[in-house]
């Protein structure tokens, strides 16, 4: 298609269609009061531009959050994981405290407001995560917090977490069975798991530190998953009961258009792998729109890149399906397809 066609239709679109950009358009909270329910105004601001920014395509002049993968190991095998098994052994490590700390210092500078130390991998599994945290509080970044299977979550880490200052913890649990449970997540252990849930909470009561960190626990949406009953067993155990969309990283729709839809990542987030590689969403799997690696590059510069601009265009008309990263991405065809997109 020529330059001159595709601006025509890039202009058709946009006067014909009422794009869908929708904040956090892959999770349902299910029961439970929001981890987000937070009353300081700066926080407040954060969520509002969280939730605003995408709708209208207003870029702020940085990214609001940074999904930092401090690893990629795991210590499970989930039958049903999205990103690792994408990964050679080459591609696996740790990030670095100096290059986390690089990272950290420049988004305090810039108004960075969140970060979450997670993307691939299992965080507890970092001998500095504790560390990570504590870093990213003492520079008053405003929600710091991970995704974790949990199992390496001790009563010492739980601990050493409350006084670091995590806002709040993120912990995938599909379903009840534990027999099911273990099935699904090989090398997990559900009453472990239910038991570093309950300790954490004690904890955090225990020592007086209000209801930090908040506990959310989350499902997949795996077929045959009752929700209701997952919402009955689990809320007594946590602060808010969550669900996300399941992801089909092995059978990805590579001609599913939808004029209608645009990602609000680009508007909210960028992802830094463990070496340092740079990418503006968490889906990019086969890094078709990486930006190079903060070795040698800013996040600024990378947030303002003109791939990224050029990325923003297509998806604001509704043509994510041009871009090659976008095409087949099984977070885009998970959502359009629930939003009821061909």
């Amino acid at each position: 298609m020529s330059m001159v066609l595709l601006k025509q239709k890039l202009h058709m679109i946009l006067m014909s269609h009422m794009i869908k950009s929708v904040p956090n358009s892959n999770f349902t909270s299910l029961g439970g009061k929001s981890v987000h329910e937070r009353s300081d105004l700066k926080y407040r601001e954060y969520r509002r531009q969280w939730i605003e920014n995408p709708k209208k395509f207003i870029v702020g002049d940085f990214p609001l959050n940074l999904d930092i993968e401090v690893t990629n190991r795991c210590n499970l095998r989930c039958t049903f994981c999205d990103k690792l098994p994408l990964l050679n052994k080459d591609q696996i490590g740790d990030m670095s405290f100096e290059l986390y700390k690089k990272i950290i210092d420049e988004g305090c500078e810039k108004g960075l407001s969140a970060v979450k130390l997670s993307y691939r991998g299992e965080p507890l599994l970092h001998p500095q995560v504790v560390k990570m945290v504590a870093y990213a509080k003492q520079r008053d970044i405003l929600d710091v917090y991970f995704n974790t299977n949990a199992m390496l979550l001790t009563k010492e880490m739980s601990l050493s977490f409350i006084y670091a200052g995590l806002d709040r913890i993120s912990i995938s649990v599909e379903g009840i069975d534990p027999v099911v449970f273990e099935r699904e997540r090989k090398g997990a252990n559900f009453a472990r798991i239910l038991q570093n849930i309950d300790t954490l909470i004690e904890l955090r009561e225990q020592r007086n530190y209000g209801d930090y960190p908040k506990v959310r626990v989350q499902t997949v949406r795996l077929p045959g998953l009752d929700l209701n009953e997952y919402v009955e067993f689990w809320q007594s155990h946590c602060d808010e009961v969550a669900a996300i969309d399941y992801k089909d990283v092995k059978n990805r729709n590579m001609h599913l258009i939808d004029n209608y839809w645009a990602c609000p990542q680009l508007w909210q987030r960028m992802t830094i792998e463990w070496d340092g590689t740079i990418m503006p969403c968490n889906n990019d799997d086969f890094r078709y729109l990486s930006l190079g690696n903060l070795k040698e590059k800013n996040i600024y510069e990378c947030w303002h890149n003109t791939i990224v601009k050029w990325a923003r265009i297509l998806h604001e008309k509704g043509m994510s399906h041009l871009l090659e990263s976008c095409n087949g991405c099984p977070w885009r065809t998970a959502q359009i397809l629930k939003e009821g997109g061909k």
